[in-house]
């Protein structure tokens, strides 16, 4: 069994849960209740590989659902370990999130 750890990384409010829990198959729907993550939140989803990859066997898919507040920077070096992949996520519609995804597109992949 393989395991895939990816980060989902944005700016507060900009939907990171919302794509966790889609992927990780926990919700079909988007919510229209705003919880924020506090430091990460991990869900781990099992599946079945691509056929063209179907040797390897199940996947484990490792969702980490990093909190866009900076208060949590201090965690960041910790969930970034081992990390396979990042999805940056933000909404075009707030105002400044695309300044606050440019800092984490250069503090993150570090």
């Amino acid at each position: 069994m393989s395991r895939i750890k990816l980060l989902i990384v944005g700016p507060q409010k900009s939907g990171k849960s919302t794509i966790a829990n889609l992927l990780g198959e926990l919700a079909e729907t988007p919510s229209e209740t705003y919880r924020p993550t506090v430091g990460c939140r991990i869900i781990e989803h099992e599946r079945d590989p691509p056929p063209a990859v179907a040797s390897f066997g199940k996947i484990t898919l490792e969702l980490w659902d990093v909190s866009g507040d900076f208060k949590y920077e201090k965690c960041w070096e910790p969930i970034q370990r081992d990390a396979h992949g990042l999805i940056f996520v933000y909404n075009p519609a707030a105002p400044g999130t695309e300044d606050i995804l440019n800092q984490l597109v250069q503090l993150f992949p570090k």
